[in-house]
């Protein structure tokens, strides 16, 4: 079931460190599926699109193992006003881009959980590239069923629950809740 950005997630209270170590591997694992994916379907990924900021350090990763050097990045920010939700586009270069063109594009999204930010991102890129072949990527998917429709093939490093929360290596607990990226004043100034 597809859960959304406002619905009521009982978390548990234990917050697991992801190691570098165990990062890396879920890059190469990803990074080798799409690799194996291209090859046997004759695609060239034109450009990695990281979904700013979840999406940049994965990107970097995924693309130095594919040898890609080409990135249009797309900045979606999810923000909270009047205890709702909401999701804008802060960033969009894929807009300088050939529309004409029937470019491959691997999004890249660090965590896949109510999919209301990647799917925020897919409709623009959609709107910005109508003729693209997107494949997706993220490193942790929140229910392997939940994967974005009408893309043309996902991979994910690894899926766990929503409830079960995790910071990556270069994130802490304090800096997941209180970051300054979470305050309205610094996302419109």
């Amino acid at each position: 079931m597809h859960t959304r950005s406002n619905d009521k997630i009982e978390y548990e209270d234990e917050i697991k460190s992801m190691s570098h170590d165990d990062f890396k591997g879920y890059c190469l694992k990803v990074s080798k599926e799409i690799n194996d994916y291209c090859t046997n379907n004759n695609l060239r990924i034109d450009y990695v699109v990281p979904i700013l900021r979840s999406g940049a350090v994965p990107a970097v990763y995924i693309a130095n193992e594919l040898n890609l050097i080409k990135f249009a990045p797309i900045q979606v920010k999810k923000i909270k006003q009047n205890g709702i939700y909401d999701h804008i586009i802060l960033l969009n270069t894929l807009k300088d881009l050939d529309k004409n063109k029937e470019l491959v594009l691997l999004i890249v999204e660090g965590t896949y959980s109510s999919g209301d930010t990647v799917n925020t991102a897919l409709d623009e890129i959609r709107k910005t590239l109508p003729k693209a072949k997107i494949l997706f990527s993220t490193i942790c998917i929140r229910g392997e069923e939940n994967m974005p429709k009408d893309i043309v093939k996902g991979f994910y490093g690894f899926d766990l629950p929503r409830e079960k929360l995790f910071t990556y290596p270069w994130e802490s607990v304090d800096m997941k809740e209180n970051h300054p990226d979470q305050k309205i004043e610094n996302i419109f100034y």
